[in-house]
């Protein structure tokens, strides 16, 4: 029987490409679907940081102050407004700011959100002025993105062991894509609330009234349920994608207890 082969006494089915390719259409398309709402969790964030434009002038003086407060003038760290600089859209509009570990530039629009450059600067004292914990947090979230992108190509590879076959590192890598893909995130999310607390820290020293020190504890919680979500959505939709490529892909069992034939591959 063609497609038919034999191992540890079993008789197994290979695959067709066909049945292949329609695992590999359902895989995107459920996983798609677990990440869509990840659309829609970025929007109370985004919501909470248009509020706070009304008072940005007061963000914007103690923003400034902040970056005094902590020392990071000294370590060559600067405010980039984004208003003025060649920057991307997103940072010249005021939807995103962001901290450069190698330039030490913090990118951000003053004229609109300077809410959101305590958090930057938080990201700066992360990297430049903490002890090795945080800093290795702090090194951790480009790896982290890049594992957890990867871990989705291991789910959708292609299964061409039987169940019980002997097991390679990429074969126990397939099988955890989905735990490895939310557990690298794990990194991202925890510098990020360290950021934000330390961001907090900065504001109130740098003299931000209590309720602004109450709006900033709201905005940063809401952006932090955002990368607590890619965490776990993310490592749902790998999970999901592999557990369906699992069982379109892998050769199915037709019939036990044949005679022992053992074939490499």
């Amino acid at each position: 029987m063609t497609g038919v082969y034999y191992y540890n006494g079993n008789e197994y089915q290979k695959r067709t490409p066909l049945t292949e390719f329609e695992g590999l259409v359902l895989a995107s398309a459920v996983s798609g679907a677990i990440l869509s709402p990840l659309a829609y969790l970025g929007k109370p964030f985004m919501n909470q940081l248009k509020k706070e434009e009304p008072n940005n002038h007061i963000y914007k003086d103690c923003f400034e102050k902040a970056l005094k407060v902590s020392g990071l003038d000294e370590r060559g760290v600067e405010i980039i407004p984004a208003q003025f600089a060649n920057v991307e859209k997103q940072f010249r509009e005021g939807t995103n700011a962001c901290f450069d570990p190698i330039t030490k530039k913090v990118v951000v629009n003053t004229d609109k959100i300077s809410c959101a450059g305590f958090h930057e600067l938080g990201h700066a004292l992360n990297a430049l002025k903490s002890k090795y914990g945080v800093k290795y947090l702090a090194k951790m979230r480009y790896p982290g993105y890049l594992i957890a992108g990867l871990m989705e190509y291991f789910a959708i590879f292609s299964r061409t062991k039987p169940k019980g076959a002997p097991r390679s590192t990429g074969d126990i890598i397939e099988d955890n894509c989905g735990k490895i893909a939310f557990l690298a995130m794990l990194p991202v999310v925890a510098e990020e609330a360290i950021a934000s607390h330390r961001g907090i820290n900065l504001a109130k020293k740098a003299g931000l009234n209590e309720q602004l020190v109450k709006n900033l504890k709201k905005l940063y919680s809401k952006a932090l349920l955002t990368y607590g979500s890619r965490a776990v959505l993310g490592g749902l939709a790998v999970f999901a994608s592999r557990k369906i490529m699992d069982y379109f892909t892998r050769p199915k069992l037709i019939d036990d207890n044949k005679y022992y034939v053992y074939n490499e591959y």
